[in-house]
């Protein structure tokens, strides 16, 4: 990630000490705005099934600009992690949960019904920056690398995209928490839930702006081990 300029002198350091821990590692960061290599990437790893529709330039409709990907690559320079962010501008976010626009664009005429939240979805506006499909090879599962991955896409998020607001989804929310950080969950989904054809329990996350830089803060001093 050397070279990227970033505006939030917070997110310049965990960077640079991101950068830092990687390169102890073995590993070197690299930063890209196409999500083609992130779904490739991915649906490698964990097949089609794996691939948050999200984050997939097949399954939704992604403008220049509005998204980029995260990865990790060894000294063979193969993909061992890889995490997305995109931005969605709205004046309602909640419909893009309830309708599935959140992950397809186009919604499938299938899945044209939506969702019911198990709980009320927050009435978040403006500027919405939407973190997710992280994977890490198994070999490095437990070596603190999607942790740090994790916090420095929700960085990258929020800096590149003048965020308002800092989102994620993800189906544990104990272990959604304790990898990227700080923020209000509420329960989304308690049922059906039509991007997996199958029952989930789905966990919304949201956080400020001030919370990501606190989460940030955070994550410097965990680097430096």
């Amino acid at each position: 990630m050397r070279g990227i300029f970033f505006r939030r002198p917070e997110v310049r350091e965990l960077a640079a000490a991101s950068t830092e821990w990687a390169g102890r590692r073995g590993l070197r960061l690299r930063l890209n705005d196409d999500l083609h290599g992130w779904a490739g990437a991915v649906g490698a790893a964990m097949g089609a099934d794996g691939v948050n529709p999200t984050f997939d330039p097949a399954r939704s409709r992604i403008a220049p600009g509005s998204a980029f990907h995260l990865a990790a690559l060894d000294e063979s320079g193969d993909v061992v992690a890889c995490g997305a962010g995109r931005l969605f501008v709205t004046r309602d976010f909640a419909a893009l949960v309830e309708s599935l626009a959140l992950w397809f664009d186009p919604v499938p005429p299938e899945m044209a019904a939506g969702i019911e939240p198990a709980t009320p979805v927050p009435a978040l506006s403006g500027r919405i920056a939407h973190v997710g499909g992280l994977w890490v090879h198994p070999r490095l599962r437990g070596s603190g690398l999607s942790l740090t991955l994790a916090r420095l896409i929700r960085a990258t998020a929020l800096d590149l995209f003048d965020a308002d607001w800092d989102t994620w989804v993800a189906f544990q929310d104990a272990a959604s928490r304790s990898t990227y950080g700080a923020a209000t969950t509420v329960l989304c989904v308690d049922g059906f839930f039509p991007p997996r054809g199958r029952a989930e329990r789905v966990f919304l996350s949201y956080a400020t702006g001030a919370q990501v830089l606190d989460v940030v803060r955070d994550t410097v001093g965990y680097t430096a081990v």
